[in-house]
């Protein structure tokens, strides 16, 4: 049994933070086009809800991809299914997440804007991820969102959206 000495973490990307007060949409995923992970902005393209791709703009982004319990990650699921068969996803459209910032969370503050990666990403920090700082041409801010507290040593921390 793992002992906390200080602090447990702070959520897993993704996942519902606060079950009480959410909207959360079934979308359905295209399995030639999947999410690499939870917790990461998506947009419409057609009647699927796909990752962002390069320099997409903010006004695309229509919910933040739900991690389901319990589940496997979407890249196993795509291989047990195969890249021609889509599956049903959740996208979150308004309510409280954790997210993963990708770095120590422990400096972001109550109120801060939310910022999601449109361009250079990078295996640790994927298209449509969260951060806390703005990176000129890399970032948007994601309106009506905002961090509501310090997170964790590992990066994970909360977000309101649309609340």
């Amino acid at each position: 049994m793992t002992a906390y000495l200080f602090r447990m973490p702070a959520g897993i990307a993704g996942a519902v933070s606060r079950p009480q007060d959410l909207t959360i949409e079934p979308v359905l995923i295209n399995t030639a086009d999947p999410f690499i992970q939870y917790g990461l902005a998506g947009k419409f393209s057609g009647n699927f809800f796909v990752p962002l791709e390069e320099d997409d703009t903010a006004d695309k982004i229509v919910g933040i991809f739900v991690r389901p319990f319990p589940t496997t990650s979407t890249p196993d699921k795509v291989r047990q299914i195969g890249t021609s068969n889509n599956f049903a996803g959740d996208a979150l459209k308004r309510g409280y997440m954790s997210v993963n910032i990708g770095a120590t969370a422990a400096g972001v503050t109550k109120g801060a804007p939310v910022y999601i990666r449109i361009a250079d990403a990078t295996d640790a920090s994927p298209l449509g991820s969260v951060l806390a700082t703005a990176i000129a041409d890399t970032t948007v801010v994601l309106p009506n969102a905002y961090f509501t507290g310090a997170g964790d040593a590992a990066g994970n921390t909360e977000i309101s959206y649309k609340i």
